[in-house]
């Protein structure tokens, strides 16, 4: 299998050296690249082609909010790179906001070096890396919902009675794993339909299912 080929984005090149050593550690990943700012980090991503970006939130000359959008709007559909939020904190009213631009979830800057792997590896597969309680603190320290009927007129018409009940799952952040033993399906089909699931609302991960769900008050 072809490694997993990580771009780092981050102002201190210290810290920078330190995550690709980790990287380096692990013979499933590859390290190819890095930026100082979000500006430099687009075009690093349009050159290298990475499977992932781990992307600092606070940097000069442009955010890694900006820059994930950016990222995303950039990329071919088919070949949009994962990006990973490193924050210095937990609860991070910016994480939420790279959600929003197409981040897939966020590790903070002392991870363990194996988590951080992990992380790396989940979100590669699809998973998202931010936890449902984090998630649940999160939203409700800076983003309270409010029950939209055209919204859940519109995920109602949109989703498949199937497509429907996946999406709720996933949004209270259950693994592929638990989907599928819930719904009583197999792994790869819980991937199928979250992937039209994405598609259908335009969602960039996982993670904006959570996001989208509570933001929407879709979620009993």
């Amino acid at each position: 299998m072809e490694p997993i080929r990580i771009v780092v984005v981050d102002d201190q090149a210290l810290f920078v050296s330190g995550i690709k050593m980790v990287i380096e550690s692990a013979a499933d990943l590859e390290f190819v690249g890095s930026a100082r700012n979000g500006r430099a980090a687009v075009d690093v991503v349009e050159d290298h082609r990475p499977d992932i970006v781990l992307m600092d939130v606070r940097m000069p000359v442009m955010d890694g909010i900006e820059a994930t959008r950016e990222i995303v709007k950039r990329s071919d559909p088919d070949r949009v790179p994962r990006v990973i939020v490193l924050t210095t904190f937990h609860r991070d009213e910016a994480v939420l906001r790279a959600i929003r631009a197409g981040a897939s979830g966020f590790i903070t800057k002392d991870a363990t070096p194996e988590f951080m792997i992990e992380a790396i590896r989940l979100v590669h597969a699809g998973q998202s890396v931010l936890a449902p309680q984090a998630t649940v603190d999160l939203l409700t320290r800076f983003a309270p919902g409010s029950r939209s009927t055209d919204t859940d007129d519109r995920v109602i018409a949109m989703l498949s009675p199937r497509e429907r009940e996946i999406f709720l799952l996933a949004a209270r952040g259950l693994s592929n794993a638990e989907i599928a033993a819930a719904a009583f399906v197999s792994e790869t089909t819980v991937k199928t339909h979250v992937s039209n699931i994405l598609a259908k609302l335009g969602l960039q991960s996982r993670v904006q299912i959570v996001v989208f769900a509570y933001e929407n008050a879709l979620l009993a």
